[in-house]
This record gives C-alpha cells, structure tokens and sequence, in this order.
C-alpha cells in the first residue's frame, strides 16, 4: 500500500503528517501552495472533486475529510496503535473529542476567523454571540484536560491528533484566548513538544518544500 500526502500549506493535511510521523510509518508527500487569496492552488483543487483539504492518495485513489483521513490511517497503519476500539474504556471519550474536534470546536473557530477576514466589525452581535460561544467550548475543553492528560484518558491517541490542530492553526489567523485556559496551553505544549509533532512541523514549514 503506497500512501500519499497531498499537503496544503496551512492546512488540516499536516494532521496525516503528525500521524504518520507518530506511527513512524512510511508515506510519500507532495507540496501545495496556498495563493495570496488563502486559497488553494489550482493543482491541489484538480486532485478531488470538492477541492479541500485534507486529501489522501491510496494507491491511485482519494480520500478526504479530516476526520475519514486520520481514521483510516490510525486503524490502517501502525498496527492501531493510535486507534482506540470498543474493548477499551476509554473508547467512547475517544469517539467524541476525535470527532468534537471538527464538528463543534473547528466550525466555531473558522466562523471567526472568517468574520474577522470578511471585515465584520469585531462588536458586530453575530461575532459577539460567536466569541461566547468560543469561550464556552474552551472552558468545556479545558475542564476535561484538567481532569487528563490527553483527550482521550491517560494515552496520547488519533484524537489528539484531531484536537490540537484548532489551537495550533487558529492563531495563525486570528487570537484565540488559550492563555487563560491553562490546561488547554498546558496541552497545547506538551503536543508541540512531542518529537512526532516536531518531526512534523519540520516537513510542513519548511519555507521552500518544492
């Protein structure tokens, strides 16, 4: 099975590179630039119907959506090691922050970082009402990650994974309040600090991939 990453730059695509730079599991990358309009480059959009990112190529096929892409790699490659089933305990806290990440945390977050880049004034009431709504999925994740130490229980898993790309891409774009949401930082640190991560950061920004 040969696995291709087709990375976007600032993009969700640098989840499958932390993934598979974790699992130590082989994989082949190719580079896409984003154009001044933050959009994807026309050969990145050619490559799926939809255009976004991230996409995955499979021996000649795609798949996308965030969520499809690091569940079929975490249950695919590494023998599961990052992949929690049914027989652990753990496996329903795992199901919901893998996907609380994409379905609640990430529509909340890019809603205002589109606002902000669309010019809405920043005491606009839909922007206003958007920031509470921020606030109260930052105080919810927080208190689980007081409580412990990755998403998921006592084990760095998939869902980590999935969780720490908001906070890191977010404040690329626009200020998310993570400082005062000490375990969140906390969190936040103890991911970059991974040598996976690092690993990965390394691919993904490095300033002329070509």
């Amino acid at each position: 099975m040969t696995i291709t990453i087709y990375q976007l730059e600032r993009s969700r695509s640098e989840r499958a590179v932390w993934l598979m730079e974790e699992l130590g599991a082989p994989y082949a990358i190719e580079f896409f630039a984003r154009l001044p309009t933050l959009q994807a480059e026309p050969a990145f959009k050619a490559l799926h119907p939809l255009g976004s990112s991230p996409i995955l190529g499979i021996d000649g096929r795609t798949i996308a959506e965030s969520g499809a892409v690091i569940e079929y790699l975490a249950t695919t490659h590494g023998g599961g090691a990052l992949a929690l089933g049914p027989d652990s305990p753990d496996y329903a806290d795992y199901l919901y922050w893998f996907h609380f990440a994409e379905s609640t945390l990430m529509p909340a977050l890019v809603g205002e970082i589109m606002a902000q880049f669309g010019g809405i004034d920043f005491d606009h009431p839909f922007r206003v009402n958007a920031r509470a709504r921020i606030a109260q999925l930052l105080a919810f994740t927080n208190a689980r990650l007081a409580e412990v130490p990755f998403v998921a229980g006592e084990t760095f898993t998939a869902a980590d994974v999935m969780m720490t790309f908001p906070f890191t891409m977010t404040r690329q774009f626009v200020p998310v309040d993570v400082e005062s949401h000490p375990a969140i930082a906390a969190y936040v640190e103890r991911m970059e600090s991974r040598e996976g991560y690092m690993r990965c950061r390394a691919i993904v920004d490095r300033p002329d991939p070509a």
